[in-house]
């Protein structure tokens, strides 16, 4: 501590130093060159001490704090290739942890490296958390306390309805089914288990990219009617109860949005759930929802289709039927339509 206080002002020098020049400047080179030469001094020092206490907590903790130095990667052209440094940066970040070492779990760095290694170093996108975050569960299932603390953190941050991403159902239905497991998740009763297992199953058939699950229910006049009986290039499925607040907010936004919707077909399937048929039927009336209602109150219909977290849920499916969007507002539809549009205009 007394090393990093009598450094600082040095290294706050540089900043100060630096201020209104820019790259390319004579004076900013050799004010940076500077900078790097405290910054070797400084990692001299802490190499020294590591060499001098090699099993020491400390050690290990402060070893397993530093990150890599960024890579200089170029481009043919000579400018800096950003996407390809970052790749090089998340592959060594964990290089300097010795996974063996189970003291460091009580200690803050785990627990801050890995936060900033998943939300600060990888695109908030379903596909990209997924395809980083098994790649490092699976670097530490041979450290059990690590491989437990890893693959929870994940499940925690990630757990649909708490994380504010599009599509954080696919980052739990990759947890449960890859690790939540009776063989791996040592740390969890068989009841716990089978409890995570079957709402992943739940939710594993309504995933952003798959195609949307068919519906076939009763509509308002007795009749049935199939999601993939219309013929409309965009379909929105609200799944609703007449009773929730929040519906009642979104119903009338959507009615405004279907009754001027001037784009490509549209058509919603709204699914009640949760309710009676009196209670159904009475809020259809109510509401003058204008598009296909259906209601199913045994859930037979329904049942590992189009999972629910909070009503009302929002999935819109694209021409080809697929789930391009979910957990979204009613006012963010006609902006995934667009989008999709210009895809479509691009092939």
């Amino acid at each position: 501590f007394r090393y990093e206080a009598e450094l600082q002002p040095r290294f706050d020098e540089i900043r100060q130093k630096l201020q209104g020049l820019q790259p390319g400047d004579s004076k900013y080179e050799e004010i940076i060159k500077d900078n790097q030469g405290i910054a070797e001094e400084r990692k001299a020092h802490f190499d020294d001490l590591f060499a001098k206490h090699p099993n020491a907590l400390w050690t290990q903790y402060k070893r397993s704090g530093q990150n890599p130095d960024p890579v200089d990667v170029r481009n043919p052209d000579g400018t800096l290739d950003a996407p390809r440094q970052l790749i090089i940066y998340r592959q060594q970040f964990w290089d300097n942890v010795d996974f063996s070492d189970y003291r460091l779990l009580r200690t803050p760095v785990i627990a801050n490296k890995l936060k900033r290694y998943i939300t600060e170093l990888v695109p908030q996108s379903a596909d990209s958390i997924i395809k980083v975050s098994n790649a490092l569960i699976d670097r530490v299932e041979e450290y059990p306390p690590y491989f437990k603390f890893f693959a929870n953190w994940v499940g925690v941050n990630y757990e649909p309805g708490r994380a504010e991403i599009m599509d954080a159902d696919a980052i739990f239905v990759n947890q449960v089914k890859n690790y939540f497991t009776y063989d791996k998740a040592f740390w969890a009763d068989s009841a716990s288990i089978y409890s995570l297992q079957l709402r992943a199953a739940e939710m594993q058939n309504s995933l952003v990219g798959q195609k949307g699950p068919n519906v076939t229910s009763t509509d308002i006049n007795g009749g049935k009617q199939s999601i993939y009986d219309i013929e409309d290039p965009y379909i929105v499925v609200f799944l609703y109860n007449p009773t929730c607040d929040h519906c009642r907010e979104q119903v009338p936004v959507l009615v405004d949005l279907y009754n001027n919707w001037n784009g490509p077909g549209l058509e919603v399937y709204a699914i009640a759930i949760e309710t009676t048929d009196e209670e159904w039927r009475t809020y259809v009336a109510e509401a003058k929802m204008p598009w296909i209602n259906v209601f199913d109150p045994t859930n037979e219909s329904i049942y590992k289709t189009y999972y629910v977290d909070n009503t009302p849920e929002v999935y819109v499916l694209n021409r080809d039927r697929t789930i391009v969007a979910k957990n979204i507002n009613v006012n963010q539809i006609a902006e995934v339509i667009s989008r999709e549009e210009v895809a479509v205009s691009l092939q």
